[in-house]
């Protein structure tokens, strides 16, 4: 009986956290170089967080002229979420970062703010 209160309180907490959810960020990497590979790269601990939230998880290795597409969700708060992600091709990296803030505002409302950082070339471009 005390296994099924553990599992119970397990899957409690597993959907509290997953109601919890901010609003998804789709990312889109297209690698634009007609001769080489791009490489997905982790660096930070946001780049590693990014990847645990992500949904299927990226693609290692996106191929000349490819594309690679998934949804990042943080279990931080449901308004919160954020994307940090990074590729290379050869000596070229590619860095973009996405922050969504759903903020209180005096009277109690909401306004959702989104910013967006990328540093890279041409041949790397990111969508959200």
């Amino acid at each position: 009986m005390k296994l099924l209160q553990k599992l119970l309180a397990a899957t409690s907490i597993f959907a509290a956290t997953a109601a919890i959810a901010g609003p998804p960020v789709t990312v889109t990497f297209k690698n634009n170089n007609t001769t080489t590979d791009a490489t997905y790269r982790i660096v930070t601990t946001n780049e590693s967080s990014t990847y645990a939230n992500a949904s299927p998880k990226p693609a290692t290795t996106v191929s000349k002229l490819g594309s690679n597409s998934y949804a990042v969700t943080s279990l931080i708060s449901p308004d919160v979420n954020y994307a940090n992600v990074r590729y290379k091709i050869g000596s070229k990296e590619c860095v973009f970062g996405t922050t969504f803030v759903n903020a209180l505002q005096p009277g109690g409302y909401k306004i959702p703010k989104w910013t967006k950082t990328a540093t890279g070339y041409d041949e790397l471009v990111f969508r959200t």
